[in-house]
């Protein structure tokens, strides 16, 4: 018997990509599972419109808001299944992903996380999964060059995306995670200190640490248009990320994992690497057109927002 799974969808003014999503789980699934919509805080009519065309789902409506860690949670108590499946708002399941998902959890009966393969809308792979973020790869992040890298010719043949399917993966991606019940009783809430990044990060190796294992579910293909929310914030940028939550999400999570030292130590490199970006950037600038330059110099002000963010450590 497939265990009853109850999807978590927060949501802020994200109305018709909620609906969207709400449509696909509909299509996805011959038994209909616990929907639960979290509207945090919205200010358009996500949560009349989601009463108006799938009045079964059962709605958690913040105010004020409570951030999307804290509208997780909040999900996540509402639930009653044995499989909580966190979804963001922004994506669309594939017909058979809630199946392949429930038969993942009943053959893995130590699988306390599982995540979906998420994929651009013209069918692109995204990074669904990974293993713990090394300070090289802080220093990659910073500086930019592993965007660069993504762009060589070659260079995804060398690192697939799906790859993350085939080996063991240290986290998955909160956009399509799902957690079993046993272990979100014993890992507990989401830590809401993070603001916006590595949640998911953070509460996969919490449930690693305590023999719970974490694997990418495959084929269970899940369309993600991504930063759909962020995307929206001051300070972010067209890659579709806030790089000044990114980089204080993450110094906040080597403070928590390794202690205050190694933070300092990531705020450093986080620091330099943004400078180093800042500067090619500005060197750039008078080889772009006028149209170019102003975009740019919007980016290039958040990423000294970014740099600036991380005085405090």
């Amino acid at each position: 018997m497939n265990p009853s799974i109850s999807v978590i969808v927060p949501t802020h003014n994200t109305r018709e990509l909620t609906l969207r999503c709400l449509a696909s789980i509909a299509r996805g699934s011959k038994e209909s599972p616990e929907v639960i919509v979290v509207d945090d805080g919205s200010t358009d009519d996500t949560v009349e419109r989601v009463r108006e065309h799938f009045p079964k789902s059962k709605i958690v409506a913040l105010a004020p808001a409570r951030g999307f860690t804290g509208a997780v949670n909040a999900g996540m108590e509402a639930a009653c299944g044995e499989l909580l499946f966190l979804l963001n708002s922004d994506t669309e399941l594939a017909p058979d992903t809630l199946a392949l998902i429930a038969e993942a959890f009943v053959l893995q009966p130590r699988l306390g996380v599982g995540g979906g393969v998420l994929r651009f809308p013209d069918g692109r792979p995204q990074w669904s999964a990974g293993t713990e973020p090394t300070m090289l790869w802080m220093l990659m992040l910073a500086t930019g060059v592993a965007g660069l890298l993504e762009r060589l010719p070659g260079y995804r043949s060398l690192r697939p995306l799906e790859a993350a399917e085939r080996s063991r993966v240290d986290w998955v991606s909160g956009a399509a995670m799902t957690i079993r019940r046993s272990a979100w009783l014993e890992g507990g809430a989401l830590d809401e200190r993070f603001r916006f990044y590595c949640q998911d990060l953070d509460y996969c190796l919490r449930l690693r640490d305590v023999g719970w294992q974490v694997a990418i579910i495959p084929h269970a293909d899940v369309l993600h248009h991504g930063g759909a929310t962020i995307g929206r914030r001051a300070g972010s940028v067209r890659a579709g990320f806030n790089p000044e939550l990114l980089w204080s999400d993450l110094v906040r999570f080597f403070e928590k994992r390794h202690g205050p030292r190694r933070a300092r130590s990531v705020a450093r490199l986080l620091r330099c690497g943004g400078w180093l970006r800042i500067k090619a950037r500005l060197l750039a600038e008078p080889f772009l057109s006028s149209e170019q330059r102003e975009q740019r110099r919007l980016e290039t002000g958040a990423f000294i927002q970014a740099v600036k963010g991380l005085s405090a450590w």
